[in-house]
């Protein structure tokens, strides 16, 4: 890995970080002055701009470095039905040409800023966190590969029902590489409180 990946990334992580306790320091001490809606879960749509980072197994390369990171982007659709199930379609693209293996027949393919789309469950088991488990598809003009997706939020609240979310999610994609994505989300929540507590 180059030095200036490696500075890349430190400095990437200490922002994420800072944005962390800055939006935490932020959420307590709205709730010490106005009292807390936490115990609350919320029905209704949200909408999430999501900006990560995919970590990509490309070991079988011999230019490669092990592990390649790719800039994604997505946006994510929720509705959640009371305060813990819900269900979403998320959608990300990777934002660069990149080659991978295709599993059994060892072949190279050529990847170009591919479309993953999935169907999502969705898990509340408080209001902090989410746990999500879905079915997909990667779409890209070369070969198309299904892939079954797995995660895990935190989410943070922020004032008039917006959210910064720290997401982790696991793509495995059958016959082919699997990958890891690690974003920073942004998210309105539209619907009617629930009085449910979680």
């Amino acid at each position: 890995m180059s030095t200036g990946l490696k500075i890349y990334l430190i400095s990437s992580i200490l922002i994420v970080q800072g944005l962390v306790l800055a939006a935490q320091n932020h959420e307590d001490e709205t709730d010490a002055h106005h009292g807390t809606d936490t115990e609350h879960g919320r029905s209704g749509h949200k909408i999430t701009l999501v900006m990560a980072y995919s970590f990509i197994d490309n070991s079988f390369s011999d230019q490669a470095n092990g592990i390649l990171i790719v800039p994604t982007f997505g946006f994510n659709y929720d509705y959640f039905f009371n305060a813990r199930w819900g269900v979403g379609i998320h959608t990300d693209i990777l934002l660069q040409q990149y080659k991978v293996e295709k599993h059994g027949s060892h072949e190279e393919i050529l990847r170009e800023n591919p479309v993953g789309i999935a169907g999502m469950v969705l898990f509340k088991p408080n209001h902090r966190w989410t746990l999500m488990a879905g079915y997909g598809v990667e779409v890209e003009k070369h070969e198309n590969f299904q892939m079954i997706r797995t995660g895990v939020e935190y989410g943070i609240a922020l004032p008039k029902h917006w959210e910064l979310g720290f997401s982790l999610e696991f793509d495995y994609k059958i016959n082919t590489h699997s990958s890891f994505m690690f974003g920073v989300a942004f998210s309105k929540m539209l619907g009617r409180k629930n009085k449910t507590k979680i």
